[in-house]
């Protein structure tokens, strides 16, 4: 069985002793049940891994202790994906965040649409990074997905293009999903309804394409997932 991964704000050199952070110290300490000489694996979110173990000790705080035994900088696997999304309702939120973050995507940004059903600025965002955490730890990635601020479509059209991106925008009749090969993307997915006129016209003159996810009609979290994974698993 691999080790359990806890993340760590600041990367530690071999041989350097660090604090867990309360959250991480109470899932170490209370639900692993880990003690004094039993190993773990460190990360900062930036492609910094090390391996480590419980010293025993703790800080003035009470958060327990770990030292490095060894350190390694990973680079970012696969293809780089920002998710841009008008954030669905409840649960279904938590569990695109969750599967978005263990697929490994680099960021996700809130779309605020005209036909959203929920504030994409007013989402619970420590619970939303909470959750990618939590997903980047599971899949053991060492690149932790960034929670961005909620933007526009045509805005996040723009960022994207400005960062070298391929936009690619969830709408039928587009090209299909499959046939994408760029290296560094970004997928915008609009609400239940779909993005409005003016938002698809604002995109495309934006420098976004259209690509067309399949004949049956998907919900929010789904759709997102999807077109996620089309571009970060391998083949």
């Amino acid at each position: 069985m691999s080790m359990p991964w806890f993340h760590v704000q600041r990367l530690p050199a071999p041989g350097e002793v660090i604090a867990l952070d309360r959250d991480e110290a109470k899932h170490a300490m209370g639900v692993r049940r880990l003690g004094e000489g039993d190993g773990v694996t460190v990360f900062d979110g930036d492609g910094g891994v090390a391996q480590a173990a419980i010293t025993g000790e703790r800080d003035r705080d009470g958060n327990p202790l770990v030292r490095v035994t060894g350190a390694e900088r990973r680079p970012r696997p696969g293809r780089d994906v920002v998710v841009g999304v008008a954030p669905p309702k409840g649960d279904r939120l938590s569990t695109m965040l969750a599967m978005l973050g263990q697929l490994g995507v680099t960021a996700v940004v809130p779309l605020e649409t005209r036909h959203g059903v929920v504030d994409a600025a007013g989402i619970n965002r420590a619970r939303a990074e909470r959750i990618l955490l939590e997903a980047c730890k599971q899949s053991r990635c060492a690149w932790l997905p960034e929670l961005r601020p909620a933007m526009a479509v045509e805005a996040f059209v723009r960022a994207s293009v400005a960062e070298g991106r391929t936009v690619l925008v969830a709408h039928p009749g587009g090209e299909p999903m499959l046939a994408v090969r760029a290296a560094r993307t970004a997928v915008a997915v609009g609400p239940e309804g779909g993005f409005a006129q003016p938002e698809l016209d604002a995109a495309r003159a934006a420098g976004a394409g259209f690509v067309d996810l399949g004949p049956t009609i998907l919900r929010v979290e789904a759709a997102a997932v999807a077109m996620a994974a089309a571009l970060r698993l391998p083949g």
